[in-house]
Formats: C-alpha cells, structure tokens, sequence
C-alpha cells in the first residue's frame, strides 16, 4: 500500500499539479504541524526500535529542502502568537516538531534545520535527561527480543509468543507493546520488567539528550517543550497521576532552560488523549497541547488541547510533499493507522 500510495504521489508531483496546488494555496490559517521521532540510518543503532525512524538523514534533507522551496516554515513563537490573535501567519505555513529527545535529533536534524533557516519544536520526557536508567520501554523491548536465544517466551497475560524468526519476533513486539498501552501506567512498566527479565540481558539503550545539550540547542533557537516526565500515556494515568506528571514535566522545563524557556505547550505521548487528559493539560498551564492526526490545524485552534500533527512515517520525498497538502493528506491514513501505535 505504501508503493502504490508513493507511486501515485510521484505521479501527481511529475504532472505538475501538486506544484500549481501548492502556488495558489494562500491561505495563512491552514498550518501543517509536522511530527517526527528518530531521523537516522536503520543500522545506526541496531539496538533502538527502528519502527521510530522517521527518515533517513538524506530524505530529511530533502524534505526540509521541500518546504523551504514551496512552503514557510514558521516557529512555535509564530504558531502561538497566530493563535492569540498577535500575528498573522505566511502563506502555507509549516512547523517542524520532534518527539522524545533522541541524541540523533542533534546529530542528524539540527544541522539540516539550521543550514535551511527553519525552526523546530522538540519535545522532551524531562525525566529521561541525565538520567542512568534503561532507555525507553520499546527500545528495551525491541533490543531483548533482537538479542534473546530463546525460541519461544510464555508471557503472562498474553501467552505463548513463538520468537522462531524475525517474523515471529516483530509480531511478539505488537503483541507485548499493544499490551503494555492497555495497561495503567504503572503496571504497565511493572509487567514489561518482568516480561523482559525472562528473555535477555539487555543493556542500557539509552541515548537520551542531556540537560546541557538540551540547553545548547535552546540557545541555537530551537524550542524544547514538555513531553510529559515519565512518557507515561496521558490515558492510562489517572487524574492525580495526570496533574502530577504535567506538573513535573512543565516545572522541568523552566528550571532547566531558564531565559529560554519557551511558550507552554505540550505533546501528547504517543498521541494517547481524550477529553479528560485535553482538560487536565490546559489546567496544568499548557497553552496548546499537541496531538497526532490526519487534519491539517486550522488557527485560531478551535481546540486548542488538541492540535494534530501529521506524522512523518518514513515517506519518499513525493509522498511526504503530497501529504501537506488538505486534498491529499488522506493518501497515508492506512500508514498512519498501521504505524501510529508504534509512535511514543
């Protein structure tokens, strides 16, 4: 399906469509609100979930080169001052957002945003920063099943999983994280230690920006915002869990970037949000929150908890361009349906 759906964006781009769709489209209300995770080689770092690549280095150049030429790129400054009524935004605006504070963000994505003049949010789980734990749930995850010698694992709750092949071992990985994501937070982690002390040893995968280099890149101009604290999903907390986790994540923020703190906003960890975590997250202080969609945000934001971002899984060049524009934004809603539950 991907193919196919590649195969008719390169048409639409070659018949010239897309550029002329592109040249009319005047409209200062219409923001394409990008979200990205890893950008990265897929033998970069055998050990980390692929499944979080968003693109390569090489077709991340590209598609910055791709909305430096036909879009305008715009900063979270510009995105909030649009929405209070303070500034009026250009033609086809887009904002570059990234999730979760990988160490390749600085390496790969930076210096390609930097070179092409467009500006980026990042948003960080502030309890990850400097810290000697583990890694993310799903990197631990994918590196145990990557490295284990068993053949099969009896996992409670579950069942049998046979680990036989790579098939077998990418299937077992759906199977563990859709359950660890139905799971209240806590026991979820607490069943995911267990789970994964009976397949492998596994050591730390945590490649998680520090605090300095954090710092650094907010001097640079980049925005770093609020991803919760325990990158725990907003859903499966409960309201006290919720305030508490919002609040540490946000009171993170300002006390580690100081003068460069940005303005409050949040996004959501892996787009998990309903009415009850929207309310909680306004109260929490948050002036938007980000959320993951197929829509492309109109401002003022009608809601402003729950801004969608189109997320990047990924595309070629001609899909990705495809993919910002209203009429052909649904070409990826079967990638996002098969793919999002991988995004965190």
């Amino acid at each position: 399906m991907k193919a196919a759906a590649g195969r008719a964006a390169e048409a639409f781009a070659k018949s010239g469509l897309l550029s002329l769709l592109e040249a009319l489209d005047r409209n200062t209300d219409r923001v394409r609100v990008v979200a990205y995770h890893r950008v990265a080689e897929l033998a970069e770092e055998p050990d980390l979930d692929p499944g979080l690549i968003s693109a390569t280095p090489d077709e991340f150049r590209v598609q910055v080169e791709l909305v430096a030429r036909h879009y305008s790129p715009i900063s979270l400054d510009d995105l909030v001052a649009a929405h209070r009524g303070e500034r009026t935004l250009p033609p086809r605006p887009v904002l570059f957002t990234f999730d979760d504070g990988y160490r390749d963000f600085a390496e790969h994505a930076w210096p390609t945003l930097q070179r092409a003049g467009v500006p980026a949010v990042l948003f960080v789980p502030t309890a990850f920063p400097d810290q000697p734990g583990p890694g993310f749930w799903w990197d631990r995850l994918h590196a145990s099943l990557t490295r284990t010698d068993h053949r099969e694992c009896e996992v409670h709750g579950i069942g049998r999983l046979p680990l036989g092949d790579a098939g077998e071992r990418r299937a077992a990985h759906r199977a563990i994280r859709t359950r660890v994501k139905d799971l209240p937070h806590v026991e979820a982690m607490e069943w995911l230690d267990t789970t994964l002390a009976s397949l492998a040893d596994v050591p730390s995968v945590h490649r998680v920006l520090g605090w300095d280099a954090l710092r650094a890149l907010a001097r640079d101009g980049l925005s770093v915002c609020a991803h919760g604290h325990a990158h725990a999903l907003a859903t499966r907390l409960d309201p006290t869990e919720l305030a508490a986790d919002l609040a540490t994540s946000k009171r993170a923020i300002e006390r580690e970037l100081g003068e460069d703190t940005p303005p409050a906003v949040f996004a959501y960890p892996s787009g998990a949000e309903d009415e009850r975590t929207q309310q909680a997250v306004l109260e929490a202080g948050f002036e938007l929150g980000f959320a993951s969609g197929r829509s492309i945000a109109r401002v003022p934001f009608p809601e402003p908890a729950r801004v969608t971002r189109l997320p990047m899984l990924n595309y070629a060049s001609a899909l990705f361009r495809a993919q910002l524009r209203p009429s052909v934004a649904t070409l990826g809603r079967w990638l996002i349906d098969e793919r999002q539950a991988k995004a965190a």
